[in-house]
């Protein structure tokens, strides 16, 4: 069975990577998935990042699930 996961970068990454991608792999939780990301997209090793599913922030042992929306949040700065 196939898995889609819509990953939406945000800040500098969307600049350095893409707005968004899909992945169609099966990803267990979020630190499959930081792996996954910082094995193809190498820039992401050097930045400090949060993943946010379905807008809720989450850590390296929160579950993915079919169709999840995930967001990659790098540092913010403003004033």
């Amino acid at each position: 069975m196939e898995t889609h996961h819509r990953v939406t970068f945000y800040g500098i990454l969307q600049e350095k990577i893409a707005s968004e991608l899909s992945l169609n792999i099966s990803l267990k939780n979020v630190s499959e998935m930081r792996s996954y990301l910082e094995e193809n997209y190498p820039i992401l090793r050097n930045i400090p990042y949060l993943v946010a599913i379905n807008r809720t922030v989450s850590s390296l042992e929160s579950p993915l699930a079919p169709n999840d929306n995930i967001a990659i949040l790098p540092p913010f700065s403003g004033g």
